[in-house]
């Protein structure tokens, strides 16, 4: 510590020296006699090009602010002033009431303070920065504690508070390091903090929205808007939310409100308030994180988000399916976004009973196996595994995956041999397979070619035949060792004999020529059994079947014993 001192000390002028102790000398001259409390005004003024001469100034006037404050001298920030119209060389004392006009100077005074130590949050010296944002959270404490003092019921000092958050979010110059120290001092540590910034949030993001459009239309809109001088800014904000939102610990329903607040809470209080609650936390967590949401975001926090997303984010939402327009808007983007957004939509249907159909379609056709740049042998399996699964399921479930099936196998050629495998194929290894030899692209360009699969029935009967050496694992969960690409698709031959008609004609469309345009799944993901009923009894019927017996035309057959005993002429 006193190498440390020793250097800064070296790096300080003569001048500053000066500076520095003609400072130290009005902050002890204020501590001694309140007749010298106009030094106060001569320390505001004092603004150097050196950080050192402004960082004694910023921790002189937070000494004699805080003893202020300590002998309620000071009325708290909930009573705002107008400061923009104050200058502090004009304040005259009123000789009325020399005690309240006193009260009242002083405000005005810490108002100013208070408004020099947020414009030092944006000072490019990044340790003056922190300086006066612990300054400013020091403060924060003694005001609510002035005002715990004062009221039987919970205040909190909101005014301060925003204008903190509004600033850290919303003004270019605040470095990262401070946000950082921010977050992970006071906002991580402390419930009340988290909690009124999380209500904070939301009002402090539309500010900067109103001020960018303000930009936008003219220059010399708001004196706010010169903040905004980067046209990349609003993905700052952004960067900026998310660090503190992730610094907010999760409530989920059951969990009780950490024992830990900024501002100390007289023994006995009753804790009657919004404060204490997990209901209330859990509503402005949610209120922020989607107001969060609706910024531009970088395809880095992009990822960020949607990777934590299910995991430090939904427990510690009341309704979670609001998300859903967030996680759709991620899954169309398509990439890597995409991927991540399946996570949290997954969570939302299995957990939170989300009803999206499209997730299955873009699941299993548009988004993960579209490229035609994946192994044969990958989509092999997952064709393989996709027609075994056919002989034990649904009419409803077969109607849809066998048009899916046929997608994968026009977009995939090098998996035609599926379908053409005959018995001497058998012995192709994996390896081959994999590397897609010319054996198998070669087979599958004449098969093309020739427009027409012949040899299905072949492979019917060599699988038929050796239906116990089919090198197919279906309990493998490695694609790479379930040797798919080593069997055939025996199992759409059976789908061509299934005793629903409908399901045996989609299964013949394998032996047709592979010209048609690949199939819209959705088409296909309607079918129910209730729908297939439906179908099947209002089809008109062109021929009736034949009957073994003659139907009746009569109540009572010719030659029936009854026939004697009753007559209806």
């Amino acid at each position: 510590m006193d190498s440390n001192k020793r250097k800064r000390d070296e790096l300080v002028s003569t001048s500053e020296k000066d500076q520095i102790k003609n400072i130290k000398t009005l902050e002890q001259a204020v501590h001694a006699s309140q007749k010298n409390l106009n030094n106060i005004v001569t320390l505001l003024n004092i603004k150097s090009d050196s950080h050192h001469v402004n960082y004694t100034a910023i921790m002189s006037l937070y000494r004699i602010f805080s003893s202020l404050l300590a002998l309620d001298l000071i009325k708290s920030s909930k009573e705002k002033y107008d400061i923009e119209a104050l200058k502090v060389t004009t304040i005259e004392l009123n000789v009325q009431d020399k005690q309240s006009i006193l009260h009242d100077w002083l405000s005005r005074t810490y108002r100013l303070y208070i408004k020099q130590l947020l414009e030092y949050l944006q000072n490019p010296e990044v340790a003056l920065q922190i300086s006066a944002l612990r300054a400013l959270m020091n403060l924060l404490q003694k005001e609510g504690e002035f005002l715990q003092k004062r009221s039987t019921v919970y205040n909190f000092p909101n005014v301060l508070y925003y204008d903190i958050i509004e600033t850290l979010l919303n003004s270019q110059e605040v470095s990262d390091r401070t946000i950082g120290t921010f977050a992970k001092s006071y906002v991580k540590q402390y419930s009340d903090l988290s909690y009124f910034m999380l209500k904070s949030i939301p009002k402090a993001l539309s500010l900067s929205k109103s001020a960018l459009k303000d930009k936008k239309k003219s220059k010399k809109a708001l004196h706010s808007a010169k903040k905004f001088d980067d046209t990349n800014f609003e993905s700052k904000i952004a960067e900026r939310c998310f660090v503190l939102l992730n610094s907010v610990p999760v409530m989920e329903e059951h969990d009780s409100v950490p024992e830990s607040f900024w501002i100390s809470l007289a023994k006995g209080f009753e804790r009657k308030a919004d404060l204490f609650s997990v209901g209330p936390h859990r509503k402005y967590f949610e209120e922020a994180w989607l107001s969060f949401m609706k910024l531009p975001l970088s395809d880095e926090l992009y990822k960020q988000t949607l990777t934590m997303l299910h995991r430090s984010v939904m427990p510690g939402m009341v309704n979670p399916l609001t998300l859903m327009d967030f996680l759709s808007r991620a899954y169309d983007l398509g990439g890597p976004a995409s991927l991540l957004a399946l996570n949290g939509l997954f969570t939302l249907i299995t957990k939170y009973n989300l009803t999206y159909p499209e997730f299955y379609t873009k699941l299993l056709a548009d988004t993960f196996l579209a490229s035609t740049h994946l192994p044969s042998y990958l989509v092999a399996a997952f064709i393989k595994k996709m027609t075994r699964l056919c002989l034990f399921g649904t009419p409803a479930s077969v109607a849809a995956v066998l048009p899916f099936i046929y997608n994968l196998l026009k977009r995939h050629p090098s998996c035609m041999i599926l379908i053409h495998r005959v018995e001497g194929d058998f012995d192709l290894s994996l390896d081959s397979a994999k590397e897609g030899t010319d054996t198998n692209e070669s087979t599958t360009t004449d098969t093309i070619e020739n427009g027409k699969i012949k040899n299905i029935s072949a492979s019917k009967a060599c699988i038929m035949k050796k239906s116990e050496v089919d090198p197919f694992d279906f309990d493998e969960v490695d694609p790479a060792k379930c040797r798919a690409i080593d069997s055939s698709l025996w199992e759409l031959h059976t789908m061509q004999n299934h005793y629903y008609t409908n399901i045996s004609t989609l299964a013949c469309m394998f032996n047709e020529t592979f010209t048609k345009p690949e199939y819209v799944l959705e088409d296909f993901l309607d079918h129910t059994y209730s729908t297939l009923f439906t179908t099947e009894t209002k089809r008109k019927i062109k021929k009736a079947p034949a009957l073994a017996v003659e139907p009746p035309t009569l109540l009572l057959r010719n030659g029936e014993a009854l026939s004697q005993i009753l007559s209806f002429d």
